[in-house]
């Protein structure tokens, strides 16, 4: 896990825009020292690769709205309901969650990944640090 100092040039290169950067800082406001949450960057792309629009693989229920609705029946809360921002009550929801995510999820050769990154975020500490890791899994290759 990095630790990194809040200036926007040391963020990561998506967290240098100024609305993303704006939401996760007011969310951090409503986190508690322990409760972790996920920034996701979606690609629309991945929904998209076949004629049937917005459906993954073109099958009705992949969906980019079935992916939010997993998260939020898992505990996440969708903050200022913005489809990007999920916060959760304990590093262990967010652990669960992120291995149960459906398998259509997963990246699939040849076919673009539902989203471009995937950031686990966890409060700030004293010294005025966002703690950050960016994973890989799932939702994006490995």
């Amino acid at each position: 896990m990095a630790s990194i100092p809040l200036g926007p040039l040391a963020l990561p290169a998506f967290f240098q825009n100024e609305n993303t950067a704006h939401l996760i800082l007011k969310a951090m406001k409503n986190m508690n020292v322990d409760d972790p949450a996920i920034f996701i960057q979606w690609n629309n792309n991945g929904f998209n690769d076949t004629p049937m629009a917005n459906c993954r693989n073109g099958v009705a229920g992949q969906t980019k709205a079935a992916i939010i609705n997993y998260i939020v029946g898992s505990g996440g809360v969708d903050f200022n309901g913005l489809n990007e921002m999920f916060l959760f009550k304990s590093p262990l929801a967010i652990s669960r969650s992120q291995h149960g995510f459906p398998l259509w999820t997963y990246h699939q050769a040849g076919v673009a990944d539902v989203c471009l990154s995937i950031c686990r975020i966890n409060k700030s500490s004293a010294n005025g640090q966002i703690d950050y890791e960016i994973f890989d899994y799932p939702l994006v290759q490995k």
